[in-house]
């Protein structure tokens, strides 16, 4: 699990030292700030899921991220996924972000195990400063067991 983690950052890497970046890709690193659940709080969710992220625009509306968080099960969840912003909502880069939970974080409330996920908003890569805000579905399955939903923000610094 740890090799497979540290591949993945060795090749973020690569990508960003331009070994094998094309000249309009880019990298950012994102670190999550505020996360809120809905349809209420609940005191036994962690709101506050430190961790630390990369991005790599492979084209216009097209990015790999992977990275790592303490969730909202306050269990560590290393990710995998493909961010795709086809649309401009209030001038956000819109659309989805699908990836996988390589460390099984969400196990024991995902039905979709091991896929994860949300509605995805950000500023893009123009500036070198910016944001990601993620919409996680909630809702309730079969056996009665409910999830809920969340609202996270992360900050970004690109490089260009």
């Amino acid at each position: 699990m740890v090799i497979r983690v540290l591949l993945l950052f060795a090749i973020f890497i690569f990508l960003g030292c331009g070994v094998v970046q094309a000249a309009e890709n880019s990298m950012a690193i994102t670190v999550p700030v505020f996360t809120r659940h809905f349809p209420h709080s609940n005191p036994d969710l962690n709101e506050h899921n430190r961790g630390f992220g990369l991005e790599y625009t492979l084209q216009k509306d097209v990015a790999v991220t992977t990275g790592f968080f303490n969730n909202s099960l306050r269990k560590d969840t290393f990710y995998i996924g493909v961010q795709y912003t086809p649309y401009r909502i209030l001038g956000l880069h819109s659309g989805v972000v699908v990836g996988l939970d390589l460390s099984g974080g969400y196990n024991s409330v995902n039905p979709f195990k091991p896929i994860i996920g949300a509605l995805h908003f950000t500023t893009g890569n123009e500036s070198l400063i910016g944001f990601n805000i993620d919409i996680l579905p909630g809702g309730r399955y079969t056996n009665g067991d409910g999830v809920y939903g969340a609202v996270a923000i992360s900050m970004k610094y690109s490089f260009r």
